[in-house]
């Protein structure tokens, strides 16, 4: 179409800088400033101080047990989608995937050598997934659950009785929950997002998140994921974890330092999704359009 001269829109991508919705200049500032100390390779795992910020966030978030040996700070969530998948999957295993979804997570589960198994999000029950479908859709394989909360595609908030069912659902499986949480800072009307992984103290949770929708910066790469929850079984699984982080040395170093000051820093999201901020008023504007 475009080859046609036909202008096209794209809305299929959360890439805010083409539309003008630009990173905060405390991150482009703390970048400039630490750009001398980033020309060399980091720890794989990630910069000690960015760690030890995602630590912190996690406990604001009322994840618990989460350890600064336990984060990995990756090439933005994408990443860190594949390896955890990557450390974990044999062929045939399974993970629960909503559907409709994120389409890396389903390509990712199959990249593994594993079978993405997708479970209903209906649009008539306000895209909450449906929790008996789940159920019905557990074998001897399945060995863990995708949830993306705040929702990529639909956008829905899942309330804290959806999540405690889901929680529920794969402790009485035995389930590893992986945690998308990637919109986590971008929820309007005065709602809060619950961290799946406060829910979840008895279970092997993953959580994902990152700066690249919350801070405007997805050209820098910066996401991590953290493991909460009960490890006593995930011994192999750290063990591959390091292994994969190492095999391709370590992330991105300028934009790991500023992950200490995006997490700890002004969150100016916030006026961006507040009455007046730039990304309420286009959401206004589509909701009334349509």
């Amino acid at each position: 179409m475009r080859d046609k001269g036909i202008d096209i829109l794209q809305l299929n991508l959360g890439n805010p800088a083409p539309f003008g919705v630009m990173a905060p200049d405390e991150i482009i500032h703390d970048m400039k400033l630490n750009i001398q100390d980033a020309q060399g390779y980091c720890d794989s795992k990630g910069l000690f101080a960015a760690r030890k910020a995602i630590m912190q966030y996690c406990q604001i978030k009322n994840i618990p047990n989460v350890s600064i040996d336990e984060i990995w700070v990756g090439n933005g969530v994408s990443e860190m989608i594949a390896m955890c998948l990557q450390a974990l999957l044999d062929n045939g295993d399974e993970i629960l995937v909503p559907m409709p979804d994120y389409p890396l997570w389903t390509a990712s589960v199959t990249l593994a050598g594993g079978e993405p198994v997708h479970y209903v999000c209906d649009e008539k029950a306000n895209w909450y997934p449906d929790i008996e479908d789940i159920r019905s859709k557990i074998t001897d394989r399945t060995r863990g659950i995708v949830v993306i909360n705040p929702n990529n595609p639909t956008g829905v908030l899942y309330s804290d009785d959806l999540l405690k069912e889901i929680v529920e659902v794969a402790r009485q499986h035995d389930l590893i929950i992986f945690a998308d949480e990637i919109y986590d800072r971008l929820v309007f009307d005065g709602l809060k997002h619950t961290a799946l992984g406060s829910l979840a103290p008895d279970l092997l949770v993953v959580n994902l998140n990152g700066l690249s929708k919350s801070h405007r910066i997805c050209g820098f790469r910066s996401g991590w994921l953290a493991l909460s929850g009960d490890k006593s079984g995930a011994q192999e699984y750290i063990e591959a974890l390091n292994l994969l982080s190492s095999l391709r040395l370590c992330a991105n170093v300028p934009s790991q330092f500023v992950i200490q000051t995006a997490l700890g820093g002004y969150q100016s999201a916030t006026e961006l999704i507040s009455p007046g901020g730039r990304l309420y008023e286009q959401r206004e504007c589509v909701c009334n359009a349509l």
